[in-house]
């Protein structure tokens, strides 16, 4: 259990925060019919985060990153505002599905000639849950409730427009200007929460908990806790589903929110009461949480040490009257150590992937060439993708140059292959255990 709350813990919270903002901010969505408004927003973000690197060299996480990708959704907003109070030949979702499909086509040029630009597609598409730190809690938590109190000062006329915007126009409200507050708020909250989430898992949990909210009741308090209570249900079995099973994260939580929406939809044409629905799917939803806490799946595979054909040789010319190092090793105070070598003999000694990349990671810190031989090593033994994902951000950063290396597939793949030669030529390794590499 503390391995499980290791792992997921900042996930989890991360998953609360963004179901109780955007499970508020679907339910205006949906009333307002502008589906599709967080993926053209979030492509428009992208267009100016990518825009900002390629002109300022500005990292995705920096400040002037988010600056332009907050500027470039704040036009947006404007022109959705505009377009809906003067144009009335045309509906709003046409005009923001036309908008994300310029934006993603601008996307794809400008991640074409960006350097990684595969690398920004995958972060706006997956995002990176697993990886959540508690910064990235904080600062959602200081925007989500900053944005939720602006939500809840205006409630009335955003209220209004999204119960309907003719008769809130009629009755001499300023709706353009409020539409332009409201798309910049949702702006800012997409802009925040993509980098974090991904598109796929933003979209879900926008749209799905309040659309399933619309099955059992109709005031804004009771839809609002039905959303809540879907998407926070949803997004841990989702959580747990991936953790057990070694699957991505993102589409996990997209997929039990799937289910959980088919199932109470199913159970609502089936014209069962809307309290039974309820209890049911709570019930449902109880005994899988039970059933995936208690599985071994992968959670065993994750901590367990990996087989011992993929643990690497080392040659040594020591006395075999050598003591063996001490065991007990804390790895978790690696950064203490600052001798390479201490650390390469270590590796051998981790029990799992965990400990072997936190041993990576520090010896990439000191000694990147040495670290680039511990990656190829790791990375053969075909690690699940939370540490694939951690060493080969680790060796990026330490170095400063693309692996090519996809986490999604197997070592052995002509491209993955291809990609460990080319580091194994750079940092002249020429270890046996990798010598078919070279």
């Amino acid at each position: 259990m503390t391995d499980l709350v290791y792992i997921l813990g900042l996930p989890f919270l991360l998953c609360l925060e963004l179901t109780a903002i955007l499970g508020y901010l679907g339910i205006h969505v949906l009333k307002r019919e502008v589906i599709f408004i967080d993926i053209a927003l979030a492509q428009v973000a992208a267009v100016g985060a990518i825009g900002a690197h390629l002109a300022f060299k500005a990292h995705g996480h920096s400040v002037l990153g988010y600056v332009c990708a907050f500027g470039a959704t704040l036009i947006v907003a404007a022109f959705y505002s505009a377009v809906r109070k003067k144009v009335v030949q045309i509906p709003l979702e046409a005009v923001i599905g036309v908008s994300y499909a310029i934006a993603a086509a601008g996307a794809l040029f400008l991640v074409g000639i960006a350097p990684g630009g595969h690398v920004h597609i995958q972060q706006m598409l997956a995002g990176s849950i697993l990886w959540t730190t508690w910064p990235d809690i904080i600062w959602g938590a200081v925007l989500f409730l900053t944005v939720g109190l602006g939500f809840y000062i205006f409630r009335n006329p955003f209220a209004r427009i999204s119960e309907n915007y003719e008769k809130a126009s009629r009755e001499g409200l300023k709706t353009m200007r409020w539409d332009f507050l409201f798309y910049a708020l949702l702006g800012l909250v997409i802009t925040f929460v993509v980098r974090l989430a991904g598109v796929v898992v933003v979209f879900s949990i926008l749209i799905i908990p309040a659309t399933l909210s619309a099955l059992f009741a109709s005031s804004w308090r009771n839809r609002l806790i039905a959303a809540w209570i879907a998407g926070g249900v949803s997004a841990t079995l989702g959580l747990l589903f991936a953790e057990r099973f070694d699957f991505s994260v993102g589409p996990a939580i997209a997929l039990f929110l799937g289910i959980a929406l088919i199932f109470t939809s199913l159970l609502r044409f089936l014209k069962i009461g809307k309290a039974i629905t309820s209890t049911v799917s709570l019930i449902l939803s109880a005994v899988v949480l039970i059933w995936l806490i208690s599985l071994p799946g992968a959670s065993g595979q994750v901590h367990a040490p990996p087989a011992q054909a993929a643990l690497p040789v080392q040659e040594t010319n020591a006395s075999p009257h050598q003591p063996e190092p001490a065991p007990g090793i804390d790895f978790d105070n690696l950064a203490k150590i600052n001798d390479p070598e201490l650390l390469e003999k270590l590796y051998p000694q981790a029990a799992d992937p965990d400990e072997q990349s936190r041993v990576i990671g520090r010896l990439l810190e000191l000694d990147p060439p040495a670290g680039a031989h511990l990656v190829l090593l790791f990375l053969k033994s075909d690690p699940p993708l939370l540490f694939r994902q951690i060493v080969v951000e680790d060796f990026e950063r330490a170095t400063g140059q693309a692996t090519g290396f996809d986490i999604n597939e197997p070592f052995n793949t002509a491209g993955n292959k291809k990609a460990a030669a080319i580091i194994a030529e750079k940092y002249k390794i020429t270890n046996t255990d990798l010598r078919p590499l070279l």
